[in-house]
């Protein structure tokens, strides 16, 4: 029995080891005058983002209660964007202009600087979001971007010609993103420029020709055009590579049941 108050006092001394463990392993969250909370998990030693430029990070998103409601980390691909154009929330903007290429870091999220009082999917209205993301790398610009500009101040044939003149330049420090080219050719296809659109679409064939998703974003557009044969093509390309592609084999069963 004489022993009992030294192990309990072992216990306690272990417990509180712990405890200083704990807090010196927890990161230290910078709070910014918007609510925004940061803490840098890793230290990178790359550049500062600056507005303009396009950030490429990983990212993993999780609720209040620890549910993960999305992350890039699985697909295998990075997610990039443009800072400071509105493009993703106003606490990503916020957070990723504070770290450097190279930082890992968490970003506590209030509603005012995520999606507010809406239900956004799987995110409820009102929830702080966490994100513990990655900086991987910056380019001066997006080539969806740069491409959508020539195209609406000067026409789809300027455009493909800087294309070709960026291409044989390994693209330079333009970022390069079939999701973005996707968008970008959908974009036209919604306004109906079907001109721009199929040369947007065919342009992310060329660049990703293993993708069954541009083959078969290629093939709605050649249909919207009129072109049955060459949709139809595209739409087979797109099955071979993914047969589980069942907006493709739907299109297919369709257009040769009217040959």
């Amino acid at each position: 029995m004489k022993s009992l108050p030294l192990l309990r006092g072992l216990v306690g001394l272990f417990i509180a080891c712990a405890i200083t463990a704990y807090a010196e392993d927890a990161p230290a969250f910078t709070t910014t005058d918007s609510g925004l909370q940061i803490a840098v998990t890793h230290h990178g030693d790359g550049a500062v983002p600056q507005t303009g430029q396009v950030v490429i990070a990983h990212y993993t998103g999780t609720l209040p209660d620890g549910t993960v409601f999305d992350s890039s980390v699985p697909r295998g691909e990075p997610f990039a964007f443009t800072l400071g154009y509105g493009q993703v929330i106003k606490g990503w903007d916020e957070g990723f202009a504070r770290l450097r290429v190279g930082d890992k870091a968490t970003l506590l999220i209030p509603p005012s600087l995520a999606y507010g009082d809406r239900d956004r999917g799987p995110i409820p209205a009102n929830s702080t979001l966490r994100f513990d993301v990655e900086l991987l790398d910056l380019k001066a610009k997006a080539l969806a971007d740069l491409l959508r500009e020539i195209i609406d101040s000067t026409g789809v044939e300027v455009a493909l010609e800087r294309f070709v003149a960026l291409k044989a330049d390994n693209f330079g420090d333009y970022y390069v993103s079939e999701a973005q080219l996707n968008a970008l050719g959908y974009r036209y296809l919604g306004k109906e420029q079907l001109a721009a659109a199929l040369a947007v679409f065919k342009l992310n064939v060329e660049l990703f020709p293993t993708s069954a998703n541009t083959h078969d974003s290629l093939g709605e557009a050649l249909l919207a055009n009129g072109d049955k044969t060459a949709a139809l093509a595209a739409y087979r390309q797109s099955l071979a590579l993914d047969p589980t592609n069942e907006n493709a084999a739907k299109f297919i069963a369709e257009l040769t049941a009217t040959e």
